[in-house]
């Protein structure tokens, strides 16, 4: 019994040994072989967008406020009291130059101007008596003394030069008693409208006293800011006013109701000093009453509306034109090119600087740095280098090479 068993428990390890030697090559034998993987691209996908090349007629905008070509404080010269007004005389009330907007109490001025009247007429008959006295005192001066010259007193000189004045004064207090009666009418100094008014009817009001505001309106002027760096690329009239047609062209639009309309006008002059806060010049826009006036499609340009502006400035020829997302940084694009310049080989960036000469919304205007046959990259690349390679991708994102 000990010799079986011990060749059983020699038996059996071994015969488990075996099987399981057996299993494991058959299950060797049925796996598959390992494949070996690619290693991944790691090459960035960009697009590409081509450089061009035209005349760039410059379009500097900006926005602003539509003013009255001047503002008039109306007030009274004399003192009085209102007796009437017309109906232009309210808030936006229109007006033709010369319109007689208001009267004043015109009794007083009446009664002055004839007692001035009766003030003159014994200034004429002082002067009278005596230019006769003169005369009958230059006679009795040749009867007792012959050829031999008066003196100025016999001739009464001073007395009829005193009275002379007396009399010029009295005619000049007469001229100003009429021109203050003719000033008891309040007339408009331009044609306009009336902003606002503070005096009316059956009120008394003094000389200098404000009686409305009124703003003309013949003409509207918008104020523009510009930043220095636009202003360069338009032709400003820096040293004085232009004339109605000789200043840059601007188109202004303003949204009246769903719509947006359009005025055009020029520039005419600009501001005397560059504002010392936000580094700008003004430049003023006038349009003319043919403009500014409704059409059966469009409304006035009324005072007071905002509107965007839009100033046509200098043409530069040759200008190299980019995509605005080809910019990267301040004066750097990338373009993509051929390792070892072989254009069968692999595509790579190559970086260029570039004198930029206005950046646009959509687009960057340059001076220099790029050619026309160039392609510049156009996605937006984290730390890209110089030579990097790259796959080229269109608008969909298909690859358009590999």
């Amino acid at each position: 019994m000990s010799t079986s068993r011990t060749i059983l428990q020699i038996l059996v390890p071994l015969a488990i040994l075996g099987g399981g030697a057996y299993l494991a090559n058959e299950i060797a034998s049925k796996a598959k072989k390992p494949s070996t993987a690619a290693p991944p691209d790691t090459r960035p996908r960009v697009r590409l967008a081509p450089v061009s090349q035209s005349e760039v007629r410059f379009v500097v905008t900006s926005q602003g406020n539509v003013e009255p070509l001047r503002t008039a404080e109306l007030s009274a010269e004399v003192a009085g009291r209102i007796v009437a007004t017309t109906p232009q005389l309210r808030a936006g009330g229109t007006f033709a130059a010369g319109d007689e907007l208001l009267q004043l109490d015109r009794s007083d001025f009446e009664l002055a101007i004839v007692q001035q009247e009766a003030a003159v007429a014994r200034a004429e008959l002082r002067l009278a008596q005596e230019k006769a006295e003169a005369e009958a005192a230059e006679r009795a001066w040749r009867e007792l003394e012959g050829d031999k010259p008066a003196d100025p007193l016999v001739r009464r000189a001073p007395q009829i030069r005193d009275a002379e004045a007396e009399l010029a004064a009295a005619r000049a207090l007469l001229q100003k008693r009429k021109l203050d009666l003719q000033r008891t009418r309040v007339v408009a100094p331009f044609a306009g409208r009336v902003q606002s008014v503070v005096a009316d009817l059956g009120q008394t009001v003094q000389p200098g006293q404000r009686l409305a505001t009124l703003f003309d309106t013949s003409a509207v002027e918008v104020r523009l800011p510009l930043p220095l760096d636009d202003a360069a690329f338009v032709e400003l009239p820096l040293t004085g006013e232009l004339a109605a047609n000789g200043g840059p062209e601007v188109v202004l639009r303003a949204d009246f109701g769903d719509r947006t309309h359009t005025w055009r006008g020029r520039i005419v002059r600009v501001g005397g000093e560059v504002d010392r806060r936000t580094r700008q010049l003004l430049a003023i826009a006038r349009v003319e009453p043919t403009e500014t006036a409704p059409t059966a499609e469009r409304p006035p340009l009324l005072v007071g509306m905002f509107v965007q502006a839009e100033i046509t400035g200098r043409t530069v020829a040759d200008t190299l034109v980019v995509p605005r997302s080809a910019l990267q940084g301040d004066d750097t694009v990338w373009v993509a090119g051929f390792a070892n310049d072989d254009p069968k080989g692999q595509r790579i960036l190559r970086r260029r600087r570039v004198e930029v000469l206005r950046t646009e919304q959509d687009r960057v205007l340059l001076r220099r740095g790029v050619v026309v046959s160039d392609l510049v990259c156009v996605s937006a690349l984290d730390n890209a280098t110089d030579g990097m390679p790259i796959r080229v991708v269109d608008a969909q994102g298909h690859e358009q090479d590999r």
